[in-house]
């Protein structure tokens, strides 16, 4: 079914619809629709390009959040038949201060959560990876399509964990695909008007795709998901279950993947 945002490039090949993606400033269309369309037509293109287009559709909000710029979130939305739909968001305070590239990485890093979820092997358990972790399957996804994982926001940094972002790959494929697009006149239209502090803004060891849970107090609850074994440990301990040999997750790891 074609998405009511890009509805106007469905018809054409993906030279064709990259053609026209360049537009006037002055559009006559709804002002929602114009900046949701920006989205759609990005995720489209980068699900064709790098993802063969068998990504599901899914549906893509804007949400601010302190340190965060996107994440994905499973099943979050329903509609009145019952039908689910998997959740992509993007930070609006940081699109314009971090560049059109940067953003569009952001949005490839949780196309990627969306493949991991979807499309990807299952695990020993049976399932496709855990809600909130980056693991080395979604790692080795993002290398392919061009993006390297590290917790730090620096080369070298550890590829997996519940907190990680990445680096864009010089000449890798989602540079020479975005490049492309960008050359062909695609912008993201609209941000948030107020740029970040300059206590947050361009500090890519502190802002994440994806935020640690909050708590006001110092220790957090851990459950094994194999036999409900509790602890509590500080947000960044790694705790693992020796009965069981795996990790011990944070309590409301699922409440964003």
């Amino acid at each position: 079914m074609a998405h009511p945002f890009s509805s106007q490039y469905d018809s054409a090949s993906w030279t064709d619809q990259l053609n026209s993606i360049v537009r006037s400033n002055s559009s006559d269309e709804n002002l929602t629709a114009e900046a949701y369309r920006d989205l759609y037509v990005a995720k489209d293109y980068f699900n064709e390009r790098l993802f063969g287009g068998e990504l599901p559709d899914c549906i893509l909000s804007f949400a601010r959040q302190k340190n965060m710029l996107g994440y994905f979130c499973v099943d979050r939305f329903e509609n009145t038949e019952g039908v689910t739909a998997h959740e992509i968001a993007l930070n609006p305070t940081y699109l314009k201060s971090r560049g059109d590239a940067d953003a569009l990485s952001t949005l490839v890093h949780e196309l990627c959560h969306l493949w991991r979820h979807v499309l990807g092997p299952l695990n020993r358990r049976g399932g496709r990876g855990s809600r909130g972790y980056h693991d080395v399957v979604w790692a080795g996804k993002m290398l392919e399509v061009g993006l390297c994982p590290t917790d730090t926001g620096l080369p070298g940094g550890k590829m997996t964990g519940y907190r990680v972002t990445h680096l864009i790959i010089e000449g890798g494929q989602f540079d020479l695909d975005c490049k492309e697009l960008i050359a062909r006149g695609f912008k993201l239209n609209w941000h948030d008007r107020l740029l970040p502090s300059p206590s947050t803004e361009g500090d890519e060891e502190k802002t994440w795709d994806e935020p640690l849970p909050t708590k006001k107090k110092d220790r957090i609850k851990f459950t094994c998901p194999g036999c409900q074994l509790n602890a509590w440990a500080k947000p960044s301990a790694e705790l693992t279950c020796t009965s069981c040999l795996t990790c011990l997750l944070p309590n409301n790891a699922g409440a964003k993947q």
